[in-house]
């Protein structure tokens, strides 16, 4: 289950980027997760809930995950459409596109603090 790496990848980004006494403050950490990303939401708060076995001190940390919706991004026309049934075709030109500029990713975009 690949959901527990990322997990911990996760919390070792967050170790890293900021101060204990500022973690001990956390209380939600918000995900971005694309479409085809490869990480299954359910599995992931899964694979959360099992951390805090182990780090009870982040028990109180909430997980909320957005998911992405995919876009591509014409290579002729520059037009960028939501993709609908994994149909890669612009909605400008009509033209099959392979440049996915949103819905592989994997985000922390936010975290919440109490203040």
């Amino acid at each position: 289950m690949h959901e527990t790496s990322i997990v911990n990848s996760i919390m070792r980004t967050l170790e890293q980027e900021f101060e204990a006494e500022k973690l001990n403050k956390m209380n939600a950490i918000h995900l971005k997760v694309g479409i085809l990303s490869n990480i299954e939401p359910r599995l992931l708060y899964n694979a959360y809930e099992a951390f805090h076995m182990t780090n009870p001190g982040y028990q109180h940390v909430k997980l909320k995950i957005e998911m992405t919706d995919l876009k591509i991004q014409c290579e002729v026309c520059d037009h960028i459409t939501d993709v609908q049934k994994y149909r890669f075709i612009c909605d400008n030109c009509e033209r099959p596109s392979k440049n996915v500029i949103q819905g592989e990713e994997m985000l922390i975009h936010k975290v919440e603090f109490n203040d």
